[in-house]
């Protein structure tokens, strides 16, 4: 039965509405790399090359963030490869590009690891062999270790697979000296370590429905929700001295009122969830610790750049 004009311009409307808010290709591969999460990282890679006493390099800065950024996108997107089943069954993750049908798994497959093949060129031509080690590294525990062995296995899933991160500043500092040779990479590192629970399991407690649906054995659905209030407190409590100890291995005021003041902040913001445990606190918590990690990496580099030190 032919349809009338009214019907005919009301289905035209609607595929053409369709079509508009489908999102491209390119940005659809763009979501596949988890781009927030290579931004981060590349920031911290930075910050630590530039918080180094030696002078800039242009190439190896360039190299080491493109590098840096193709392989943690190809890791993101590996990532969503191996987590196709996650993805589909949870809310927060259900509209990523796999689930909703605009990347097939094969295609992420293929384009995650010629992200990250493509990042181990540029590393092998124009980085120092520390530089790139640690670039792969990242990669491979983000998708090997906790990707593929400890998200499904263990409520230490998180905290064990942070060290994944912490391999873009000792990539940063490593591409800028061609060494590690003293404390400062190393403490950089390990703030990101231990900055990643509280950060993570804040988001968990949020998603903690999600997580019980999908069997995903994070924090709060072992624990409970209470309980990881007071790990994320007693976790904040071990990264502000942390964060501050960097004092004693050449930054300075600059440093050390960024990162002071943005301690208190999170303190105060930690243990406020930990008295009340609410999914609203819950988001502030995730919400404030953020920017924390990307404000102090910056506050190191601007320390050393404009209020030179000598680092130990």
């Amino acid at each position: 039965m032919p349809l009338n004009p009214f019907t005919r311009d009301l289905q035209t409307s609607s595929v053409a509405e369709l079509q508009i808010h489908r999102p491209s290709t390119v940005s659809s591969y763009w979501e596949l790399m988890k781009p927030r999460i290579v931004l981060l990282l590349d920031f911290t890679a930075l910050a630590a090359f530039l918080a180094t006493p030696s002078s800039i390099d242009i190439l190896r800065l360039v190299a080491v963030i493109a590098a840096g950024t193709l392989a943690s996108g190809g890791a993101g997107a590996l990532n969503s490869y191996l987590d196709e089943d996650i993805d589909r069954s949870m809310g927060r993750t259900s509209r990523r590009p796999i689930p909703q049908g605009d990347i097939s798994p094969f295609k992420a497959l293929i384009f995650g690891l010629a992200l990250i093949g493509g990042g181990l060129v540029i590393s092998a031509l124009y980085l120092p062999l520390l530089a790139g080690l640690f670039i792969l590294l990242g990669a491979a525990i983000y998708v090997l270790f906790y990707t593929k062995y400890l998200k499904r296995r263990t409520s230490l899933n998180i905290v064990l697979g942070g060290s994944a991160g912490s391999c873009a500043p000792l990539a940063g500092w490593a591409a800028a000296t061609g060494n590690l040779s003293n404390a400062a990479p190393w403490l950089m590192a390990l703030l990101v370590f231990v900055w990643t629970p509280s950060h993570f399991w804040a988001l968990a407690m949020r998603a903690v429905s999600d997580y019980t649906r999908a069997r995903i054995p994070m924090l709060p659905v072992v624990v409970g929700e209470k309980r990881t209030a007071q790990y994320i407190a007693l976790n904040t409590f071990l990264l502000v001295p942390l964060s501050l100890a960097l004092v004693w291995f050449g930054f300075g005021l600059l440093y050390l009122v960024v990162a002071g003041l943005l301690g208190f902040g999170m303190i105060m913001v930690d243990v406020k969830l930990a008295m009340n445990p609410t999914k609203a606190r819950a988001w502030t918590a995730f919400k404030f610790s953020s920017p924390y990690l990307a404000i102090v990496f910056l506050a190191m580099a601007l320390d050393v750049r404009l209020l030179p030190h000598y680092l130990v």
